[in-house]
């Protein structure tokens, strides 16, 4: 799994929508909590976690 850091939050959701829609077809995303406590995306194929994204801002 990995974890990528944006600049905005609406940075995070263009990204995840990209890999879905281009490098994972038939996944599909939705909202996720890091451990840190950070919102964010997450791609997710059969119920786990492929990709996250989240951003760095405050």
């Amino acid at each position: 799994m990995t974890t990528y850091y944006c600049s905005t939050i609406e940075e995070a959701l263009r990204r995840v929508k990209r890999a879905v829609k281009v490098a994972y077809p038939g996944c599909y995303f939705g909202g996720v909590t890091l451990r840190s406590g950070r919102r964010g995306f997450a791609v997710y194929r059969e119920g786990k976690v492929i990709e996250q994204y989240t951003f760095i801002g405050r």
